[in-house]
């Protein structure tokens, strides 16, 4: 498949919202697309809507088998549920585990292109459009109690117009430890336009116009930009995300390429960390106050199109690889076959690692300088500075189950697994409820060479994982 793509990512001009809690992903050798809305007081909202682009992407980078022998559209639909999951679980738990978080969640729209197929998932009330032959296509219902009145017929179009301002969100990831997800395929034709985008672009414009804006301009970029411009002009009172994806061919889906990280904001190919704020201070555990969207529903538009393969409810199904260095990715897929093996205890390893690692992120304010540093340099890749860093620490704090923790990640991806795998069951004595900390040390073990050692690990790691969770570790 052929594309060209456009992005704008943007604060607005409201002065109350310096903070952008707005990310995207645009992925273009990975047909993979998604814009997010954050929702949070002070900056949870964009820590919401970081984590769900940094999961999904994460855990869609190894979820295609070999083309030979899946089904597209089947696979496509499973693995897209499973990566909203993961994001679903990791910013719940991140919520849960930092008061300053307590409310954060974010919508997200989704389009993932496979040959001439596209899944389409979202929650919340970003939006998938398509335009085809100059005819447009909403092919995301927002999930706000207007929109389920209308779906469900208790509110008809006159009643929705009188009430446009008065609904609000019902889904959000994050607010809750499960979400459901709305997902279908749709077929796609050459020179169909997709645009995604967060409600700070559709609240100034109708339907219409949206269609104008995609037919009139060749370039994505062009058209995105246009779309800022209008908004801009309107006064932009919100955070605006729009990514525009033009099919310029279509072809048999390719054996997919190992998802590479992109460049922190880099234009049309990577995922920008956002700049300004949506729901500061709302509560974001069921109905989600305060997010209003303008719909115009006299615009006639169709809200499926053709090839619509039906709407689908999120399903559980956990169980990714974790991303990292080729050396250390080999040596995890070992690792991964031996849980197989062992009976599925590796269910739930994406979620655990990546929330612990989002957990650190958010501690850090709060650690000490030395600890500070160190994770400064694990984020660098200066690994041996981290671990120097984390060394000191735990030589003058022994009971200081973090600082092991980090000392054994660092010590891990230099190679030096039986002292890695020493440094995290440490860690697991001082703090049994680390989850991520056994997974970790089952990857050293089984690099070290100790099988048998690795697969106990991970069993400790499921009966852990039964515990209820305590919330104050």
């Amino acid at each position: 498949m052929d594309v060209t793509v456009g992005i704008v990512c943007d604060r607005g001009l409201n002065p109350k919202r310096p903070v952008n809690q707005d990310s995207y992903l645009a992925i273009e050798d990975r047909g993979l697309f998604a814009v997010f809305d954050g929702v949070g007081g002070q900056r949870a909202g964009e820590v919401a809507s970081q984590t769900a682009a940094e999961t999904i992407e994460e855990s869609l980078a190894h979820g295609f088998p070999d083309d030979s022998t899946r089904d597209s559209k089947d696979d496509s639909t499973l693995l897209v549920r499973r990566a909203i999951q993961f994001a679903n679980r990791d910013i719940f738990e991140l919520a849960e585990s930092d008061p300053e978080y307590k409310t954060m969640a974010t919508t997200i729209a989704l389009v993932l292109l496979d040959g001439n197929q596209a899944t389409i998932a979202h929650v919340g009330d970003s939006r998938v459009y398509r335009l085809e032959d100059g005819s447009l296509f909403r092919e995301t219902i927002d999930h706000t109690d207007l929109h389920d009145g209308i779906r469900a017929g208790l509110i008809s179009a006159d009643q929705a117009a009188l009430h446009q301002d008065d609904h609000v969100i019902n889904r959000a990831l994050g607010a809750e430890p499960d979400v459901d997800v709305e997902i279908k395929t749709i077929d796609l034709r050459r020179g169909d336009r997709l645009l995604l985008c967060t409600d700070g672009i559709y609240r100034h414009l109708t339907d219409n116009q949206i269609a104008d804006v995609l037919a009139r301009y060749k370039d994505p970029q062009r058209t995105a930009e246009e779309l800022k411009r209008i908004v801009h002009e309107r006064g932009a009172d919100d955070n605006l995300t729009a990514v525009v994806v033009h099919i310029r061919d279509l072809s048999p889906a390719p054996a997919r390429p190992a998802l590479k990280r992109k460049s922190h904001g880099s234009k049309a190919s990577g995922r920008l960390r956002g700049v300004s704020g949506n729901l500061g201070g709302k509560e974001a555990t069921g109905a989600i106050p305060g997010k209003r969207i303008s719909v115009d529903l006299a615009a006639g538009i169709k809200e499926s199109g053709p090839g619509n393969r039906g709407i689908a409810s999120e399903a559980a199904g956990y169980g990714e690889g974790t991303s990292r260095g080729p050396g250390l990715n080999y040596l995890i897929y070992g690792l991964l076959s031996l849980v197989l093996l062992a009976g599925g205890f590796y269910a739930g390893l994406r979620e655990a690692d990546l929330v612990n690692k989002r957990s650190s992120k958010a501690a850090a304010p709060a650690a000490s300088d030395q600890m500070a540093a160190g994770r400064d340099a694990f984020e660098r890749r200066d690994y041996p500075a981290a671990a120097a860093a984390f060394a000191a620490i735990q030589q003058r704090e022994p009971q200081n189950a973090q600082a092991s923790y980090w000392l054994g990640r660092s010590q891990l991806e230099q190679g030096q697994y039986a002292e890695a795998a020493r440094s995290l069951e440490q860690a697991l004595t001082l703090a049994p409820g680390m989850h991520d900390a056994y997974v970790q040390a089952a990857a050293a073990l089984e690099a070290a060479g100790e099988k048998t050692r690795a697969s106990e690990m991970l069993q400790r790691y499921a009966q852990e994982r039964k515990k209820p969770v305590d919330s104050s570790q």
